[in-house]
């Protein structure tokens, strides 16, 4: 099985990181499931879409939809089409993004903005039906991950994937929530 995990934080766990606690919490869950695919025997990859230029959506063309209504990809030539092709080549996919005032990261909304534009009325998508897990990471108060994971859930709907598992992370539940990251790894990675 090959798992592609998408990041969308900026933040990392070393001396270098501007995370105030330190814990990179977004960047322990992509480690966890990194480590638990690997063990069984899952070939694994992860893009941080933070370290990528990914512009948000333009709405462009006829009444806000560009060229990606009919040929399926953006029209702004940044590194967003090469990931979405990219995208094909896994059977499953783990989303992990930090909560930032009680919804995805900035990067989450503009990448999966353009995903839903291009894949949505895609008849032949790549994506349809493959397996995704979500995991929403709270750092501060905690506070934010079920509206986070609201969010993957309308995403799923309209991308019409598989919801394995939502997985709400806080800095105060990562070490149970290991477990649950354990688990669910276990059902994306057969």
């Amino acid at each position: 099985m090959k798992v592609l995990i998408l990041s969308f934080s900026q933040n990392q766990v070393n001396e270098d990181s501007f995370v105030p606690n330190k814990i990179g919490l977004t960047f322990s869950c992509v480690e966890e499931c990194e480590q638990e695919l690997k063990k069984l025997g899952n070939m694994v990859e992860h893009i941080c879409i933070n370290k990528k230029n990914v512009q948000k959506c333009l709405a462009c063309g006829k009444r806000g939809w560009g060229i990606c209504l009919e040929e399926h990809k953006c029209i702004l030539e940044d590194d967003f089409n090469t990931i979405y092709g990219y995208m094909s080549n896994f059977d499953a996919y783990i989303f992990i993004s930090p909560v930032y005032f009680w919804e995805m990261s900035e990067s989450a909304k503009t990448f999966f903005d353009r995903l839903k534009r291009c894949d949505v009325f895609h008849k032949d998508s790549k994506i349809r039906g493959k397996k995704i897990v979500c995991i929403a990471c709270a750092g501060g108060s905690g506070s934010g991950t079920e509206e986070t994971l609201h969010s993957f859930d309308i995403l799923n709907h309209f991308l019409k994937t598989e919801m394995a598992g939502r997985i709400p992370v806080t800095k105060a539940n990562f070490e149970e929530q290991k477990e649950v990251i354990k688990k669910f790894m276990l059902e994306v990675g057969k």
